[in-house]
């Protein structure tokens, strides 16, 4: 059964406007049993079709159910990790972001990242692999996911451990 306040967070998104969106996966998804499987969850599409706004009403949906939520853009979470690595405080903080269940990822596609970026984003995701739910939401096609990472080998990695017991909701549609 959905909490109130979660019908009133997707109430407001118009599924309409998006056809591809499976609304039946979207309610599902809110009763957060897929973080008791670890499962993880992509939401992909070009900008402005609404990915953020289902990101923060699973998170809420989470949260509501008692569980600890971080939402993060991507640029922020890899300007942390390298910040805390720098301050020699990496483990910690790895541990702090192991905690969240969801961890929300927003805007993963939108700006390129650094070698060592890439590799500390791809090692926190490589942590919680089985261990917690990720959601992620990403405006580029796989093929095109080489260009954040740099590397072909690294992007390789990191697409399988994140699409591994995943759920994706496409999302492509005119902003």
């Amino acid at each position: 059964m959905l909490l109130l306040a979660e019908l009133d967070i997707l109430d407001s998104f118009d599924f309409l406007a998006i056809p591809a969106l499976n609304k039946t996966l979207v309610l599902e998804l809110a009763r957060c049993e897929y973080l008791t499987r670890k499962e993880n969850i992509l939401l992909l599409g070009n900008s402005g079709t609404g990915k953020t706004h289902i990101a923060l009403a699973l998170g809420m949906a989470a949260c509501q159910r008692g569980h600890r939520v971080r939402f993060i853009t991507a640029a922020t979470l890899v300007g942390e990790l390298i910040e805390a690595r720098d301050e020699k405080r990496l483990l910690r903080f790895q541990k702090q972001i192991a905690a969240y269940e969801p961890l929300i990822v927003n805007e993963l596609g939108y700006v390129p990242l650094s070698k060592t970026g890439a590799e500390l984003l791809f090692e926190t995701f490589s942590q919680r692999y089985e261990r917690a739910s990720t959601l992620i939401t990403n405006n580029l096609p796989f093929d095109e996911c080489t260009e954040i990472f740099g590397s072909e080998r690294l992007t390789g990695a990191l697409l399988d451990r994140i699409t591994h017991h995943v759920h994706i909701l496409e999302m492509n549609a005119d902003s």
